[in-house]
């Protein structure tokens, strides 16, 4: 399981998760990942059996199997945070620590793997923030969550393993330090 650690310098939290070391792309050089990331896609329609079981889903009106949805979101298969357990804080030596609890899910924006939110039909980017919005509404009714961010990493140079447009969403136990101080976060890939 990750943990929460609070740095004793400056007071910032910061997520241990040796779980998303185990990420298959992690291995694998960058002229590798470029002819991997054109070839299978598990936010494709028919690969629904790779993905962690859907959280939210929006169908077509045929409804004609697993494969009809024009949107899905799912938990991420490899995430910083886990929605089970409590966040049992505790102080070891000169550090605050706290279990990893939080939620990390995927939102998949569209079946069609060509587009973007950019080039999707106005209705279809209308669902991705109904889904930001319902999901938002649902992860603030737990008690342990006290930020919520929706970010986006759009292709390989922005830290993205996989094509297919999707965007994130991970709930916090606590409130980033930069946000308390009405600075900007930046998420950096190690």
């Amino acid at each position: 399981m990750s943990e929460l650690r609070k740095d004793p310098i400056i007071g910032r939290w910061v997520i241990i998760s040796t779980e998303r070391g185990k990420r298959p792309s992690d291995f694998v050089s960058p002229s590798s990942r470029r002819k991997k990331l054109s070839g299978f896609c598990p936010f494709c329609p028919g690969h629904e059996y790779t993905t962690p079981n859907e959280i939210l889903a929006f169908r077509g009106s045929q409804k004609t199997g697993p494969s009809d949805w024009t949107l899905r979101v799912v938990p991420n298969k490899f995430p910083a945070l886990q929605i089970e357990g409590e966040l049992e804080r505790a102080g070891e030596h000169i550090f605050g620590r706290m279990n990893g609890i939080g939620a990390h899910e995927v939102i998949v924006e569209t079946p069609s793997h060509e587009l973007s939110l950019a080039t999707m039909p106005s209705k279809s980017a209308e669902d991705v923030l109904w889904a930001f919005y319902s999901r938002l509404t649902d992860l603030k009714k737990d008690h342990r969550f006290q930020y919520i961010l929706i970010y986006k990493n759009e292709g390989e140079s922005a830290g993205s393993t996989l094509e297919h447009t999707h965007s994130q969403l991970i709930a916090l136990p606590i409130v980033p330090k930069r946000v308390q101080e009405g600075g900007r976060i930046c998420w950096l890939n190690s």
